[in-house]
């Protein structure tokens, strides 16, 4: 007698119109795409895995691989997303899985591509934990995704996603920004009689993007369930806070080649994922650390003076933690840690204007779960003041900068100008930075040598302080009433 061990299983189906498939089961045993052959239990983690799960209502193997994502995914061991997308219930679901030329049911595509897992069967989840470490390990662009979400009420809500580019050169990807249910409301279950999981409804961004070096693009949109809809006749209306995520993906623009029936059935193009973050909107879930106290730090302080803000929360895990600091200027300190449990976050920051700033923070865990954001730490910033004073030295224009305050000034710049002359031939300017002067002390700056004849006005500005004196130039030489 023969024990059969192991056993996969898929329906393998294909598509005779948009909405009809015609299937049939069959065993199966599945196969891992892999270009990548790092599938240690303990990696490095370059950027956030993100798991498409084509799968669909009446697919009596697909509650195997639905069960075993979220199993991974609660368990909070990697930076790690998933959707469900259910063809026959949702068109945006339908449209997105024939992107892969799909072979059969259900079939998880992690990275857009990058690794493909076929079929369902109890032990999926070791082939899911194996395809998430290979593709986690991949060497991807240096990006940062960020997403906030401001739900609303009666199911609308505003979504802001920003892509910065780290590289050197110009990135050019699409992102994708999947509105899902943390549990499916709308009557979407497995044949186990399980609701879906995070399944798709619609996309709240699905477009190219162009990001030059060091830059950051940003979209934000409008989003109301009552103006989508499933494709069958449903809107999302009913949608509530609390069940909703939203997820921001970015795909790199570089095309690889894809089979859904891996080593090479059914190929397809695949754009591989560069990073990806996600946002349960209206709340945290159970699992995220703790909503941070508003950060510590100055009340005060003066323009381009580096200022240290620190923050600490709690996980309910008890995992390491990262902090990401909003500095009020439309600048950031992205994800900076990971931080033992206990050991304060800290970011530096130096505002480049005077103004009244309101700096917060947020946590994720090494889950990529994310807290909401603390309340507000204010700080109000002023330019440097600084005491000028005027004279000429050996026919030279000299000024000497004082630092009356009791904080170290730092890279101050300055400019010396000395026009005027017989029909105004004498335009000299002299420019430079003042690395630093130390609190109470003073430094001198110097013009360059100008030559002419007749009256000249010299301006000499340090930052916001400017100086006007009247003189005459003979020669090389400049003299100061």
């Amino acid at each position: 007698m023969k024990n059969r061990l192991n056993t996969h299983w898929l329906v393998i189906v294909g598509i005779s119109s948009l909405f009809m498939l015609t299937s049939f089961a069959a065993g199966y045993t599945p196969q891992v795409s892999q270009t990548s052959s790092n599938n240690a239990p303990t990696i490095t983690f370059t950027h956030a895995v993100f798991a498409e799960d084509a799968t669909a209502t009446w697919c009596g193997y697909c509650h195997y691989a639905r069960a075993a994502l979220d199993k991974i995914y609660t368990a909070h061991d990697y930076p790690f997303y998933y959707v469900c997308l259910v063809d026959d219930m949702d068109t945006h679901s339908h449209a997105r899985i024939g992107v892969f030329n799909l072979y059969g049911f259900p079939t998880v595509f992690f990275d857009g591509g990058n690794q493909v897992v076929v079929g369902g069967w109890t032990g999926a989840e070791a082939a899911y934990r194996s395809a998430i470490q290979a593709t986690g390990a991949r060497t991807v662009s240096k990006i940062d995704v960020n997403l906030n979400v401001n739900w609303l009420g009666n199911a609308a809500m505003d979504i802001t996603a920003s892509v910065k580019n780290n590289e050197a050169s110009t990135y050019t990807g699409h992102i994708r920004v999947y509105v899902t249910e943390c549990n499916s409301s709308m009557g979407w279950k497995d044949t186990t009689g399980h609701v879906y999981t995070f399944p798709l409804l619609d996309f709240a961004m699905d477009q190219g993007i162009s990001v030059n070096s060091a830059d950051t693009w940003t979209n934000e949109v409008s989003w109301d369930g009552h103006n989508y809809n499933d494709g069958h006749g449903h809107n999302f209306g009913s949608i509530q806070a609390g069940n909703i995520e939203v997820i921001a993906v970015v795909f790199n623009s570089q095309s690889h080649q894809g089979y859904s029936n891996p080593p090479s059935g059914n190929p397809f193009t695949a754009y591989w994922v560069d990073n990806a973050t996600g946002v349960l909107v209206g709340g945290a879930p159970p699992d995220a650390p703790n909503t941070p106290p508003a950060p510590s730090g100055p009340y005060s302080g003066l323009v381009n003076v580096g200022y240290n803000f620190t923050a600490l929360t709690t996980d309910p895990q008890n995992d390491p933690l990262y902090y990401y600091f909003d500095f009020g200027d439309g600048t950031n300190s992205g994800w900076v840690g990971p931080y033992n449990p206990g050991v304060s976050g800290t970011a530096n920051h130096a505002w480049t204007h005077g103004g009244s700033f309101n700096v917060k923070v947020k946590a994720k865990d090494t889950g990529s779960h994310e807290s909401a954001y603390s309340p507000t730490h204010g700080i109000t910033i002023t330019a440097p003041t600084v005491t000028v004073t005027v004279k000429a030295v050996s026919g030279i224009v000299e000024a000497n900068v004082t630092n009356p305050s009791a904080q170290e000034l730092t890279s101050l710049d300055w400019n010396i100008l000395i026009k005027g002359g017989l029909i105004g031939l004498v335009n000299k300017n002299t420019n430079g930075t003042i690395d630093s002067i130390p609190a109470g002390a003073s430094t001198t700056i110097q013009s360059a040598r100008a030559f002419g004849l007749g009256s000249v006005k010299v301006t000499v500005t340090v930052e916001s302080i400017t100086v006007d004196k009247q003189g005459f130039i003979l020669g090389p030489f400049v003299f100061l009433r």
